[in-house]
């Protein structure tokens, strides 16, 4: 899977610990085409190859710290059941249109939404977005429709 390679030149993304940097790193090649990974701490060590110990934190703090970290730092959100948004993901993923569906309606009372927004990726964000705040959903739309330089997203949520 190719990596999305502006990150490292990002001011940011430099200042992440090194654990950060490749959980990061693991997050956005194996989330969905929006954006979505649900793995829990587990999941992610067993993933970046960190060995497994006994006790109490089989894993250490490093992947609970690394991924605050990355949650402070604006890079993740955690949502309920284990789900992760992985910012700005599905921004460089998303082709085709936009089919504004009625539940799309109904979570984000959307009024006038036109982009070239794949509809795989509503799909998934439709199916996923109760694990997330509304607030948070349409900051991922807003920052979306900026990389595509229009103007089409209207304050529609009161």
């Amino acid at each position: 899977m190719r990596l999305e390679t502006l990150k490292w030149n990002d001011h940011t993304f430099k200042q992440l610990t090194k654990e950060a940097k490749l959980i990061y790193c693991f997050l956005e090649a194996h989330c969905s085409t929006a954006g979505f990974l649900q793995a829990d701490e587990s999941d992610i060590a067993n993933g970046i190859g960190l060995e497994r110990r006994t006790g109490l934190n089989p894993y250490g703090n490093v992947i609970v710290l690394a991924l605050e970290e990355l949650e402070d730092s604006d890079f993740i959100v955690r949502g309920d059941h284990d789900f992760i948004l992985i910012k700005g993901t599905h921004q460089k993923r998303a082709h085709g249109k936009l089919k504004v569906s009625d539940k799309a309606k109904d979570y984000y009372r959307v009024g006038v939404l036109k982009s070239g927004m794949h509809t795989a990726v509503l799909k998934e964000i439709n199916s996923t977005c109760e694990c997330f705040s509304k607030e948070v959903i349409l900051e991922e739309f807003e920052a979306y429709f900026e990389v595509l330089e229009r103007k089409v997203f209207h304050e529609v949520l009161r």
